[in-house]
C-alpha cells in the first residue's frame, strides 16, 4: 500500500508516558495522544481515493445475505410446512 505510519521512538513513547503518570489526571483521547507524539499516517491522494471507493465488508456480507435469503425463502417455507405437520 502507498501510505506509511511514521511513529514516534520507544524513548519518546517512555518520556510521555512517565509525564503521564506523574500528572495524574485521565488519559486524553487517543487522537490527542497521536498529535502530541507525532504519531501520524501519511496517505498519497491515489490511497485516498481508493479508500473511499472500497465499501466495507460489512456491506458485502449484508448484500450477500440479502441475496442468500431472497433465493432460500421458498425452500424455507416448504420446509417449515412440512415440520409443521
Amino acid at each position: 500500500m502507498p501510505h506509511r505510519i511514521i511513529q514516534p521512538t520507544k524513548e519518546q513513547v517512555r518520556a510521555y508516558m512517565l509525564a503521564r503518570e506523574v500528572a495524574r489526571r485521565p488519559p486524553p483521547p487517543p487522537e490527542e495522544i497521536r498529535r502530541q507524539l507525532g504519531w501520524r499516517m501519511e496517505t498519497s491522494p491515489t490511497s485516498a481515493l481508493v479508500q473511499f471507493y472500497l465499501i466495507p465488508t460489512s456491506y458485502s456480507q449484508l448484500a450477500a445475505r440479502i441475496a442468500l435469503d431472497w433465493m432460500l425463502a421458498p425452500v424455507r417455507q416448504v420446509l417449515q410446512q412440512y415440520h409443521a405437520r
